[in-house]
Order: structure tokens, then sequence, then C-alpha cells
């Protein structure tokens, strides 16, 4: 434990920020956002110690790492997004038991921002059902249907509109 009423030296320092991470919280969010691809995007949130991704749906997915320095996919699920209810979710993916997430199981930031996008996509695909064929991104009623609701059509759903 380091002692902050004492003046820092090299030593505490080190104990205190004993990590180099090569990536931030908002660029895993965005490499995870471009593994996922159309329709997806994201951007840091205030402070930039988190990474917002937002899709082809009108829930909001909170990239961060808790107080117990695990790395968290927050998100509150709009009752307008077809989510499963009950997610397949990846091995090493576990729900939050205290609020509507999931958290990655052993992930650091020594796996690196490609590998961990990957192990993000996978949970989010999961948590979402998400199937880039199943969405219609080029119809005109489905990209109108996005700027007025937040979401894209499935094919089907463009077909009766």
């Amino acid at each position: 434990m380091v002692d902050i009423t004492q003046e820092p030296t090299s030593s505490t320092l080190s104990e205190l920020a004993p990590y180099s991470v090569s990536f931030t919280i908002p660029e895993l969010a965005n490499a995870t956002a471009q593994l996922l691809g159309p329709g997806w995007t994201s951007g840091p949130r205030r402070w930039g110690t988190c990474g917002a991704l937002i899709g082809p749906y009108k829930t909001l997915f909170l990239f961060r790492v808790d107080d117990d320095s695990d790395l968290v996919i927050e998100y509150r699920p709009d009752a307008s997004d077809p989510f499963p209810a009950t997610p397949d979710l990846p091995s090493g993916v576990e729900p939050l038991q205290y609020d509507d997430g999931v958290w990655l199981e052993d992930a650091e930031p020594e796996d690196g921002v490609d590998a961990l996008a990957a192990r993000c996509a996978a949970a989010i695909r999961a948590v979402t059902g998400y199937e880039p064929a199943d969405l219609d991104f080029e119809s005109s009623a489905s990209r109108q249907h996005h700027i007025d609701t937040g979401r894209y059509l499935r094919k089907n759903e463009a077909e009766s509109v």
C-alpha cells in the first residue's frame, strides 16, 4: 500500500502505475465498432475514461473499467430492441450481478486492443442477437426508420413498411 502522506518517489510512483497500456477504453470501443461492421460507431464519454458504442439499435453500450479493474460493458436494453431474453454469452463473458451488462473474465490490458475488441464484439453479438445479414442498411424505408427511431429495420420489416 502506498502512503499518500509521504513525498512520492520513483518506487512509489511505479507502485501506483504498474501497467503500461497502449490503448484507451474509447479506442477499445472503436475497435469493437469496426469489428461489428455497418451501423456501429463509438466515441469517448466525458473525461475519456469510458467508451460509448451505438449501433443499429436504440440501446447504448458503455465500456468502462469497474472498481475491481474488470472490463465491463453496461447497457440498458430499450424495449423496442429485439434482443434475446437470455443471450448465449461466449466463454469468459459473464452477466453483471447488480446492473444490466456483462464483464469479461480474465481480461487484461496486456491482451491487446485487437483481442479484447474481438471478445467485446462477440459479447455484443450475443447480447443483441446481431447478425448484419438480418438488417436492412440499404432501403430508404430502413434508413428513414433509423433517423426517426434510432433503429434499422430487419429485412422482413422493411418489406412491410
